[in-house]
């Protein structure tokens, strides 16, 4: 990256490697959202669309079965390229929104999608599954075609405009938890909700290296 600082400075980031060594100074003037200076130029490497592409749907009849399933996902070793978690507040508020076809009965679902080259991508698509049944989950489905796929998705990434639906002002809070202690922040989270009788919408990046 090139920048520009609220000085007037013009200094440089990262480098033409992906991992550059040092402090990855690049992630953090990209997480500060614009509050650290002004990008002027972006270096970025062009990549081969994957040969294949498989996108799941987990329901799980609680969201700590899902955070448990997401735990198990990322211990058995396989990072898929995306692991999207959406509670039943946030399925109702969806689902009237878009009609993206999730189950209005699930405590929480899971999106997950792999991609790269075709040969193992059963296995890894069969292997997620036994996890996600291992914890509980009600049903895997597996996106049968190009459109079902990009309804899947258009529900999770019009999450938060569809929050809308259920209140006209909402506190959105943007988080950073270890994989490993998800399930018990969303159980501490769900014990706030209850003693204070205030609605909490679940919907975030679960476990894809966010």
């Amino acid at each position: 990256l090139e920048v520009v600082l609220p000085t007037g400075d013009v200094v440089h980031l990262g480098g033409a490697t992906p991992d550059t060594p040092g402090y990855d100074l690049t992630g953090l003037f990209v997480g500060s959202e614009g509050t650290f200076g002004i990008v002027t130029q972006i270096t970025v490497r062009l990549m081969r669309k994957p040969e294949a592409v498989k996108t799941i749907l987990g329901t799980f009849a609680t969201v700590s079965d899902a955070s448990n399933a997401v735990s198990g996902i990322i211990g058995a070793g396989i990072i898929p390229a995306a692991l999207e978690m959406m509670d039943n507040l946030t399925i109702q508020a969806v689902e009237a929104a878009t009609g993206a076809g999730l189950p209005l009965d699930a405590g929480a679902v899971l999106l997950i999608e792999l991609d790269g080259i075709a040969n193992g991508m059963e296995t890894d698509a069969a292997r997620i599954a036994d996890i996600c049944n291992e914890h509980g989950c009600l049903g895997v489905r597996v996106a049968k075609d190009e459109a079902e796929r990009a309804l899947l998705w258009k529900g999770r990434k019009e999450a938060f405009g569809a929050i809308g639906r259920l209140t006209p002002n909402y506190y959105t809070h943007d988080g950073v938890i270890p994989r490993t202690r998800l399930p018990e922040a969303l159980e501490r989270l769900l014990d706030i909700s209850q003693k204070h009788k205030l609605r909490i919408a679940n919907v975030f990046h679960a476990g894809d290296g966010n």
